[in-house]
């Protein structure tokens, strides 16, 4: 179901809610695949994980992600009391992008979530500006299939669900992850493109950047539930092969 206007893709310039995951990388990829002109990224760093619209773990390592893809990066911190904090903070970092970078049109990686994509459709219109959601729709196993097929390399760095446990956190997106996955969604129906908030990810490396992200130093929280994988320390390394976009 589409929400809001059709958007005729003709010459935009695109400022990108990220937040360092792979569907957010993925619309980036995406954008400058069908020829926009992706200004600057726009992220907001949640203080809890019970963010509904952004990642809450390694937000600060966005910063090196942005340097891997040569593009500004503004950024907030909010503290989420209430739901609508996020969005005044992502309709701050919107102005200030029109301010800065001329953009026209918010792009986000929303996928299933009817009310991310209302959410960031509506922040965007407010300030009279498009939205596009370039993988809205896409199902959860072609989009972790198509991650491996264009060269992302991403790790889990968050779970919140039944069925994975501490044994993901860190762990690569590859062909064994998911028939994995695919195994805990026929046990459990976690949802594949985690769009339900089952799962976070970090992209170490992809088609658009022009370096790689070692981590260096991480260290692991569960609590019997839920978890996250912390990213300690990290730095930018040479690529070892180029992958085309």
């Amino acid at each position: 179901m589409e929400i809001g206007p059709q958007v005729e893709r003709i010459d935009m310039k695109v400022a990108v809610a990220f937040s360092g995951g792979k569907d957010s990388t993925r619309a980036i990829y995406e954008c400058i695949k069908a020829g926009d002109s992706v200004r600057c990224l726009l992220n907001v760093q949640p203080d809890t994980s019970e963010s509904y619209l952004f990642h809450y773990p390694n937000a600060r390592w966005t910063k090196l992600q942005a340097e891997a893809l040569n593009l500004p990066l503004l950024s907030r911190e909010v503290k989420c009391s209430k739901l609508d904090d996020e969005l005044h903070a992502l309709k701050a970092l919107l102005a200030e992008a029109v301010s800065k970078y001329s953009i026209d049109c918010l792009c986000t990686g929303a996928v299933a979530s009817v009310y991310q994509k209302r959410r960031f459709e509506e922040a965007a219109y407010e300030l009279g500006l498009k939205c596009i959601n370039p993988l809205w729709g896409l199902g959860g196993e072609q989009l972790l299939r198509d991650l491996i097929r264009l060269g992302f390399r991403t790790i889990v760095v968050g779970v919140s669900a039944a069925g994975l446990g501490s044994e993901w956190l860190g762990r690569v997106i590859d062909e064994a992850a998911i028939e994995d996955l695919k195994k805990v969604n026929k046990m459990y129906g976690v949802n594949l493109s985690f769009d339900g908030g089952e799962a976070e990810t970090f992209v170490l490396d992809a088609p658009i950047f022009n370096k790689s992200i070692a981590i260096t130093s991480s260290e692991t929280y569960w609590d019997g539930y839920a978890g996250f994988f912390i990213i300690k320390d990290a730095k930018l390394v040479e690529k070892r092969g180029s992958v085309g976009c």
